[in-house]
C-alpha cells in the first residue's frame, strides 16, 4: 500500500508536468523516474529540490507568482519546511534554488497528492525556462545540521564514478572532520538520490555571510580536499546560493 502511494504521486506529478511541457518548446522539465525500495520510505528524511531558470526579463513575474502561491504551498502539515535562494551569480544556470524537507517520502507523497499542491507545481513551466527536480534522503556523513535561516548556502552536486560509490563514501568518511572544523561553516548536510539518478549526491554548507563562504572555501585545508574531490567522483559542480524571503514562515 506504501509503494502503492508513493507510485501515485510521482505519476500524477509526472503527468501533469509531462502534459504541460508539451504544448511548448522552450520548456525543459526533467524529473528522476525510478521507483525506491519500500523499505525506505518510511523514516528517512527526504528533501525534495527544484533547480529553476528564470525566463529571459521575466524574473519578477516568476517573484509575483511565487508571492501568490506562497501561503498554499507552506500550509499542507506533511511539510517540514521550505527555502528559496537566488544564485549568487545570476548569470549562471539555475537561477534559483526551492527545497522542500520532509521526514518521510510518505510525506512527501502525501503533500503532492494534494489537488492544490499539484496544480501550483504543475504551473511552474509556465513560469521559467528550465526546471530540474530530484528527491534525495539524507546521509549521516556529517553531524553539524543546524537547520537554522543562514542566509548563504553552498550546493555540491556529484555523480559518482562508474562503481567507485563506495570509494567516494570512504574518502568522504576520512575529511569529513576536517570539512566541518572551520568556524565559519554553520552547518553541513549530505543527501544520496532517491532513485539513483544524476546527480547522484548531494552536499549543502551554510554559512553567515558570503564572506565567510569565500573565507571557507580558500582555507588550505578546505582546497585540498576539493582537489581531491576531482579523484573520487565522475564530476562535480559547486554553486553558492543566497537565502530569499518567499518561504520563511516560522
Amino acid at each position: 500500500m506504501k509503494l502503492k502511494l508513493g507510485s501515485l504521486c510521482l505519476i500524477f506529478f509526472l503527468t501533469v508536468m509531462i502534459g504541460l511541457t508539451g504544448c511548448t518548446s522552450v520548456q525543459d522539465v526533467i524529473f528522476d523516474s525510478v521507483q525506491p525500495e519500500d523499505s525506505m520510505m518510511d523514516e528517512t528524511p527526504v528533501k525534495f529540490i527544484l533547480l529553476i531558470d528564470y525566463p529571459e526579463g521575466g524574473k519578477d513575474a516568476y517573484i509575483a507568482w511565487v508571492q501568490s502561491v506562497a501561503a498554499t504551498l507552506q500550509a499542507p502539515e506533511e511539510v517540514s519546511r521550505i527555502r528559496s535562494y537566488d544564485n549568487q551569480d545570476q548569470t549562471m544556470s539555475p537561477h534559483r534554488l526551492v527545497e522542500w524537507d520532509f521526514d518521510s517520502f510518505l510525506d512527501l507523497a502525501s503533500y503532492m497528492n494534494r489537488p492544490e499542491i499539484a496544480e501550483i507545481l504543475g504551473d511552474i513551466p509556465n513560469h521559467s525556462s528550465k526546471a530540474y527536480a530530484h528527491t534525495f534522503i539524507q546521509r549521516s556523513d556529517y553531524a553539524q545540521t543546524d537547520e537554522s535561516n543562514w542566509p548563504v548556502k553552498g550546493v555540491l552536486l556529484v555523480d559518482y564514478p562508474l562503481g567507485g560509490k563506495q570509494a567516494y563514501l570512504d574518502w568522504v568518511e576520512s575529511n569529513s572532520a576536517t570539512l566541518v572544523g572551520p568556524p565559519q561553516l554553520k552547518a553541513i548536510a549530505s543527501y544520496d538520490n532517491y532513485y539513483g539518478e544524476s546527480p547522484h549526491r548531494l552536499v549543502t554548507f551554510e554559512y553567515a555571510s558570503e564572506e565567510d563562504a569565500t573565507t571557507y572555501e580558500e582555507l588550505e585545508e578546505i582546497m585540498a580536499i576539493e582537489e581531491e574531490l576531482d579523484v573520487y567522483a565522475g564530476s562535480s559542480v559547486l554553486h553558492t546560493f543566497i537565502l530569499r524571503s518567499d518561504y520563511i514562515n516560522e
